[in-house]
């Protein structure tokens, strides 16, 4: 039996983050998600595909004495 699909907050709660933030990666694309209606759903086996596609990207932040004027860069690094 397939598992079933997970509601915004049953997301933010496995992740340790806020539903906000869920929403937040939702707008931006970077969440998979599916539509049923007008809810947004989560499909638990999409979510832990994206979860390991993250684990290879560290963030490095350029030099700045003041934090809010650092320049953020993503690198990806390859695990070979």
């Amino acid at each position: 039996m397939p598992e079933s699909l997970l509601t915004p907050q049953e997301v933010a709660d496995w992740l340790k983050m806020s539903r906000v933030w869920v929403y937040k990666q939702v707008e931006k694309g970077l969440l998979p998600f599916h539509r049923v209606g007008e809810a947004i759903r989560f499909d638990p086996e999409e979510i832990r595909s994206y979860l390991n596609q993250r684990r290879g990207i560290k963030k490095a932040y350029s030099e700045s004495p003041n934090p809010k004027r650092r320049s953020k860069l993503t690198l990806l690094v390859c695990n070979q």
